[in-house]
């Protein structure tokens, strides 16, 4: 009964790591679609070589902390409210979740729209507010298309980040909060030294998911920016696009998505050791 499993899993998982592994260390023949020449770790020296894959690979890194700190702190405020009884609680839940519902591509479709340099909702509202005078072509700079991006990615990753933290609130023992009420804290100490220790191992691992998503983001940049503008939107994931299927080197993309893997186990790694760390020095001072 294992066997098959076992067989599926090598399928789907096994074969295309090994073989993407195969690939970052040789030159693939597109001619003949064979592994050609093996040379060894060209790949990656000619990758960390080129000035706009190192700074690639920190554009990626800062995008994903961005989108996995910003969702986290906004679904765990989203959560707190969603989990207060009052009037239209669940109509608010089921429009927190819409964004889920909307493809990747359509979203990036409608951010473009919002944010687009002529017509453009967002121009106008702070035209009208005068907050500024002249219409912004938000996807013209680097750093501002950036940071479209991510609000468009945070927007759309809301909702997995929410129904997690307020199934963990519904969770936690009613009866340690209500003991310190009648002990004499405030609410600000229950959400401090008890909400958040509580929460805690169940925000980690959200961060830590949301980190890997954002590290993998691809449509809303695929959509709204290609890249651009001169590169500066460019992430890992969008760079392995560009090498395969427009550079057509298979070997070199291979090397970046190897090294978009790499990268993220070690902030993954990091962070996890950080946590025990961390928590293994409060028991000791305790």
């Amino acid at each position: 009964m294992v066997a098959p499993a076992l067989i599926l899993v090598a399928g789907i998982f096994v074969y295309p790591a090994v073989f993407t592994l195969a690939l970052s260390v040789s030159i693939f023949d597109m001619v003949r679609l064979e592994l050609g020449q093996f040379v060894g770790l060209d790949n990656y020296a000619h990758l960390f070589a080129t000035p706009g894959f190192i700074e690639a690979v920190w554009r990626t890194i800062y995008f994903g902390l961005l989108i996995a700190v910003v969702t986290s702190i906004l679904g765990f405020l989203i959560a707190l409210l969603l989990d207060q009884p009052f009037r239209g609680r669940g109509l608010l839940r089921v429009m927190v979740i819409l964004p889920w519902a909307v493809p990747p591509v359509v979203a990036g479709v409608l951010w473009g729209q919002m944010f687009h340099a002529d017509v453009g909702f967002v121009n106008a509202i702070l035209t009208r507010l005068g907050v500024i005078d002249n219409y912004q072509i938000w996807l013209g700079d680097g750093w501002t298309a950036l940071h479209v991006i991510a609000i468009a990615e945070i927007w759309k990753a809301i909702p997995f980040m929410v129904l997690f933290f307020i199934a963990g609130l519904q969770g936690l023992p009613q009866q340690v909060f209500e003991a310190a009420a009648v002990d004499g804290a405030s609410r600000w100490q229950s959400f401090r030294h008890i909400l958040l220790p509580l929460m805690l191992p169940i925000a980690i691992p959200l961060l830590l998911i949301q980190f890997v998503w954002a590290m993998k983001a691809f449509d809303t940049i695929f959509v709204l920016t290609r890249g651009g503008p001169a590169g500066q939107t460019t992430t890992l994931n969008y760079y392995v696009y560009q090498e395969a299927f427009q550079n057509f080197d298979l070997g070199r993309a291979s090397a970046a998505a190897y090294t978009l893997l790499l990268v993220t186990l070690f902030l993954v790694l990091f962070v996890t050791l950080s946590r025990r760390f961390f928590a293994r020095y409060q028991e000791s001072q305790t």
